[in-house]
C-alpha cells in the first residue's frame, strides 16, 4: 500500500511540474502577442507620421509651384511692355510668322522597307569556318579553302567548342 502512495505522489509531483511548464509557455506566448502589438501600434504612428509629413511637403511644392507660375506670366507681361514699336517700314509691312503647329506623332508609321532591293549577307570568317568543321573538315582543309591560317582555324575551333 505504500508503494501505491509513492507512486501517487511521484505522479502527482511529475503532473504539478508539467502544469508549471505549461503556464510558463502560455505566459511568454501572451507577453510576445502584447509585444507584437505593441509594436504594430508603434509602426502604424510612424507610417501616419511619415504620411502627414509626405502631405505637408507636397502642399509646400505645390503652394512653390503656383507662387512660379504666377510669376511667369508677370515676367511676360514686363517684357512685352518694354518691346519698342517697330521703327522701319520693313518691320511694320513684314507679316507676323506664325510658330508651325506641332507635328502629331500619335499617327507616325516608320517607312516601310523597299521589297524589290535583294538583300544579300555575307557569312563571316568565323562561321564559315565552323559550317566547314561541322562538315568533317580538318583545321588544314579550312584553312586552304578560307585561305587562311592554320593556326587561326584552330583557335577558332578551340573557342567554339
Amino acid at each position: 500500500m505504500t508503494t501505491l502512495l509513492i507512486i501517487s505522489l511521484l505522479l502527482h509531483g511529475v503532473t504539478f511540474l508539467w502544469i508549471l511548464t505549461l503556464m510558463k509557455r502560455n505566459s511568454i506566448a501572451e507577453h510576445t502577442i502584447e509585444d507584437s502589438e505593441q509594436l504594430k501600434q508603434e509602426i502604424e504612428d510612424i507610417l501616419l507620421a511619415y504620411t502627414a509629413e509626405m502631405k505637408e511637403e507636397n502642399e509646400r511644392l505645390l503652394a512653390r509651384l503656383r507662387q512660379k507660375q504666377t510669376e511667369v506670366p508677370q515676367k511676360e507681361s514686363a517684357v512685352e511692355k518694354k518691346a519698342s514699336p517697330p521703327e522701319t517700314a520693313k518691320e511694320l509691312a513684314a507679316p507676323k510668322k506664325e510658330l508651325a503647329p506641332e507635328p502629331d506623332y500619335e499617327d507616325y508609321q516608320p517607312p516601310l522597307a523597299d521589297d524589290g532591293e535583294d538583300v544579300s549577307f555575307e557569312q563571316s570568317d568565323t562561321a564559315r569556318v565552323l559550317l566547314l568543321a561541322k562538315q568533317g573538315k580538318s583545321a588544314e582543309e579550312i584553312a586552304r579553302t578560307l585561305n587562311v591560317g592554320k593556326g587561326e582555324v584552330e583557335l577558332l575551333l578551340k573557342f567554339y567548342r
